[in-house]
């Protein structure tokens, strides 16, 4: 009976096995994996799957076990160029739209809020040929954040209710983009390219070209839009996170799946985008900020398919070398250039490009144009004549495969959207290595490629202050000027041109080609803990993360009192240091694309950073300070130097407007300030000896520390370290200054006026009698939690301006929060009334909060912090912290973690309510008043007013 028993049994389970198996099989799977490997490193363990979703979608997922953090992108090859003239701007209105709730997720701070909560972001960008969305979010919460993007796309709501609001906030964020010069550019490109092309449309879209009109109504628009183009068929997806790609792909079958699909509607540019009308011109065009800037545009074919050729990457590698007696080299010690580079955009108008040369020149180089356009297309003749060599070829391919072997990537939400945007360009397998091919030299193409690059051809920009223009671009208000270039100037230029004498690049000597692992963790190379030595510190830490790799950084400090304790020492600084930087040039070429960087910086004195591959990077370090003590310093450099330190300082009063409202707290953040007044009086001081005595000064009594990370031989480094010092006044200490602390209450005003319209009002609160452990922590928590509801009432409801937040601040070893509006309806009183009727809120929605949901934020925030670098250079800023505060215990990361892990909800809300609803500490008020003659713009007065950053830091710094 027993025996008959299994029997039956075991017939019944094969039953069922075959009735499973057979139910299975005409089941249609979730996706297909595609049969085409994507090209991935060969030290790249990641697993790459290209599958194609039953709706028709392609996505990559990968699988990274050490991944930190979860991130995905959706893409779709439909921009700006596919806006209908009634509606120009739809696209980017689309992109605003459909983050405004869906069918699963009503709420438009849905996503934000929950991103939010699980230490996450987002972003959505719309350009001529595509619209992407991308997010981060800690690995847990990956599938929920999915979710909400992929409903926002398949089911977004698209209420009527928030199209004013949307509307607006386009409008805002095209307002506030008038003091951003590229986009100033692109519009002056569009009204002088064919007007027939649709890439001569206003692209962004405003008040007035988003709105119904006789024959286009906005909404129906905006849903037939979404109908047309977000389908499935016609998307990309990337999600990259620390789960099997087998659960990834399940995970994008679930979500992007639900997507539907429909006949793709094309879109067919017969126009070109530039005709021979549009050639042949030089445009005259004044900027926001203060520059003078050489742009040369070409117009080339959409190359795109022949992307392992690197024919355009080739000519720009050659066009920006700075070896010696090259087109860089010569316009820079002739002080007419501070920098040249070259770069191709082939897809810039859709179905054509442009091949781009950019020139930052000097007040000499505006004065001396022609000759610095002679030596452009005298060099391109070289070029043309003799730079066709298969060695530079060789070069750059051996460059490229080496970045490509040991990249240096972030994956976060930007690294997504690449990949996307890659995806969208360029063949499966050649995903990831698209940039990095090069193994197909074509010298006819090449040729082909200089030949097309003549003055006929040429559109010139020169982009400068005071120029003579007769026009202004459409909403941008960029006055500009187009005319022809006449045969009198291609005549002059070019017979100057064929005067010019050039020489062709050398190879580069510093390409590693050796790869160097000789670290481990030993007793002997991790050195913390040491007491703080006035005389000076060497710290040298093997990676815990990058052992395998051949690479290193280095920051070699000369520390001093002086370099920084008045204006005339502060400006000499950065004279010197712009005067180095181009000593140093061709060297720091050479270490750039060698898979180096190499730069000075400050540091209560000067800085020497160097990161990448070992094999010659001290050598780089060492180079850099030889160069800096040697090069000669005469009065024409000087001239040179106090005409960009100027500039430097003009473009600082005409940054946007919540830039503005931001520079008085970065000021005083840390270190003496003094305003740019004073900076600007004390440059006329200044002498060349006064120059050539301060740097004698800096590189003699000034104390020597140094921080190395990475795969560096410890007796070499002590051997640099030994032979710095030895070059310095032994008799020098160095001791750190004193940082502010906010020890008592006050309150403070400044005011500052904009070159724009847009008004901004920054209020900040920082409350007395807290470590700058426990302070940041908070500061920190307090605005993850509390960003996404002044964004959503302020931002979205309220419609008060584009550029909305709430941060975290810090005024040296304290924090607080901030909220920061930048407005171009409302003024800073309106402001600050909307800001304290939205503060009782905040505190009631933070005491709402279950314990649960604080924890929850909580935990995000410990996840943050103990989070593994991704890239040897973050790991190094983990020390670097600590190192610039000349904390040698190197444990300001560990102390914060074990605070934030003892930290309750009734401390966040005791330092709310302490600092923003009792300004029991600081009260800082930091407003911008726009240009806006035809209005009265009420301003704050009810505070104690300082005249600039510099007054107030004193101020603080006396306090108790």
């Amino acid at each position: 009976m027993k025996k008959r028993y299994q029997c039956l049994l075991l017939c019944l389970i094969s039953l069922l096995l075959a009735f499973s198996s057979a139910e299975a099989l005409s089941i249609e799977p979730l996706y297909v994996v595609s049969k085409i490997t994507v090209n991935q490193s060969e030290h790249d363990n990641r697993e790459y799957r290209v599958i194609e979703l039953t709706n028709g979608m392609k996505v990559l997922v990968i699988s990274d076990p050490k991944a930190v953090q979860s991130s995905a992108a959706l893409a779709i090859p439909v921009g700006s160029l596919f806006d209908p003239k009634s509606q120009q701007g739809l696209a980017h209105y689309t992109e605003h739209m459909l983050l405004m709730g869906s069918k699963k997720y009503p709420k438009p701070s849905d996503f934000a809020e929950y991103l939010s909560s699980h230490a996450g972001s987002y972003n959505a960008s719309t350009e001529l040929n595509r619209t992407a969305f991308y997010f981060e979010v800690e690995n847990d919460a990956f599938s929920g954040a999915l979710d909400r993007l992929a409903d926002a796309i398949a089911q977004p709501l698209l209420d009527p209710k928030y199209a004013d609001k949307e509307r607006n906030a386009v409008n805002a964020e095209l307002t506030m983009a008038r003091s951003n010069d590229g986009f100033r550019i692109g519009q002056v490109d569009s009204e002088t390219i064919n007007q027939n092309h649709p890439a001569a449309m206003f692209s962004g879209g405003n008040l007035e070209t988003l709105s119904d009109k006789p024959d286009s109504n906005l909404h129906q628009a905006l849903v037939k839009f979404h109908q047309d183009y977000y389908l499935a068929n016609n998307m990309v997806g990337i999600l990259y996170s620390n789960q099997a790609w087998t659960d990834l792909a399940n995970l994008a079958a679930t979500t992007f799946g639900h997507i539907a699909a429909g006949q793709i509607k094309q879109q067919n540019i017969t126009q070109p985008a530039m005709t021979n009308d549009n050639l042949g011109k030089i445009i005259y065009m004044e900027p926001a900020q203060p520059k003078k800037v050489l742009y040369i545009q070409f117009p080339i074919e959409n190359n795109i398919k022949q992307f392992a050729s690197k024919t355009d990457e080739y000519i720009a590698y050659l066009l920006g070398n700075r070896s010696s007696n090259t087109l860089f080299d010569q316009l820079q010690k002739q002080g007419l250039i501070d920098s040249i580079s070259a770069v191709s955009a082939p897809l810039r108008y859709g179905t054509s490009g442009v091949f781009g040369i950019y020139v930052n020149l000097t007040d000499q180089g505006l004065a001396e144009k022609d000759k610095v356009l002679a030596s452009i297309f005298g060099y391109l003749e070289l070029l043309s004549k003799q730079g066709v060599d298969e060695k530079y070829y060789r070069e750059i391919q051996k460059v490229l495969k080496l970045e490509f072997n040991y990249p240096d990537i972030t994956h976060d939400m930007s690294y997504v959207e690449y990949l996307a945007d890659q995806m969208l360009l360029y063949p499966t397998q050649h995903i990831l290595d698209a940039d990095y091919v090069a193994d197909n030299y074509n010298p006819n193409a090449i040729k082909a490629r200089l030949k097309s690059l003549t003055l006929d051809r040429a559109r010139i920009w020169l982009i400068a202050p005071n120029q003579n223009t007769d026009k202004k671009a459409y909403f941008v208000d960029a006055p500009y000027r187009i005319e022809n270039i006449t045969a009198t100037q291609k005549h002059n230029i070019m017979t100057q041109a064929k005067q010019l004498k050039f020489s062709l690049p050398l190879l580069n000597p510093y390409i590693p080609d050796q790869f160097l692992i000789s670290q481990a963790a030993t007793d002997v190379d991790q050195q913390p803990n040491q007491a703080f030595d006035p005389k000076g510190n060497l710290f040298h830490f093997a990676s815990r993360y990058f052992a395998d790799q051949p690479k290193g950084v280095i920051a070699l400090s000369l520390r001093n009192n002086f370099a920084l304790d008045n204006a005339k020492n502060q400006v000499m600084f950065f004279l010197l240091n712009y005067l180095a930087n181009r000593q140093l040039a061709p060297l720091q070429f050479q270490a750039q694309i060698a898979g180096m960087s190499v730069f000075t910086k400050i540091d209560s004195g000067m800085m020497i950073m160097a990161s990448g591959f070992n094999q010659h990077l001290l050598d780089m370090v060492d180079a850099t300070l030889t160069t800096y003590r040697k090069f000669d310093i005469t009065d024409e450099d000087l001239v040179l130097a106090k005409s960009w330190y100027t500039q430097k300082l003009d473009a600082a009063d005409h940054a946007n407007s919540y830039r503005l409202a931001i520079q008085p707290l970065s000021a005083i953040a840390e270190g003496l300030y003094f305003d740019r007044n004073t900076k600007r009086m004390a440059i006329d001081t200044i002498s060349a000896a006064d120059l050539r005595h301060f740097r004698e000064q800096l590189l003699t009594d000034s104390v020597p520390y140094m921080l190395t990370l990475g795969n560096l031989p410890y007796d070499k480094v002590q051997a640099l370290y030994r032979n710095v010092k030895s070059s310095l006044n032994p008799a020098v200490e160095y001791h750190p200054e004193q940082i502010l602390q906010i020890n008592h209450s006050s309150d403070a005003l400044i005011t500052q006026y904009s070159k724009s319209s847009d008004n901004a009002l920054l209020m900040g609160f920082v409350p007395k009698g807290y470590d700058k452990i426990t302070g940041r922590n908070i500061s920190d928590l307090l605005s993850q939690i509390i960003s996404p509801w002044f964004y959503d009432q302020l931002r979205s409801t309220e419609q008060l301006g584009y550029a909305v937040f709430s941060l975290p601040i810090t005024i040296g070893n304290s924090h607080g929060i901030g909220f920061l509006i930048q407005s171009n309806q409302y003024d800073p009183v309106y402001i600050n009334q909307r800001y304290q009727a939205f503060y009782p809120i905040i505190l009631n929605k933070l005491n709402a909060l279950t314990d649960a949901e604080f924890d929850n934020y909580k935990q995000s925030a410990l996840k943050q912090l103990s989070m593994p670098a991704e890239t040897l250079d973050s790991e190094f800023d983990d020390y670097l912290g600590d190192y610039e505060q000349s904390n040698f215990a190197f444990d300001r990361i560990q102390k914060r973690i074990e605070q934030l892990k003892k930290l309750s909800k009734e401390d966040v809300i005791t330092f709310f309510k302490q600092s923003v609803m009792q300004h029991d500490g600081l009260l800082f008020a930091s407003q911008v008043i726009g240009n806006q003659s035809d209005k009265t713009l009420n301003q704050l007065t009810d505070l104690t007013k300082y005249s600039n950053a510099a007054e107030l830091q004193q101020t603080l710094l006396k306090s108790p």
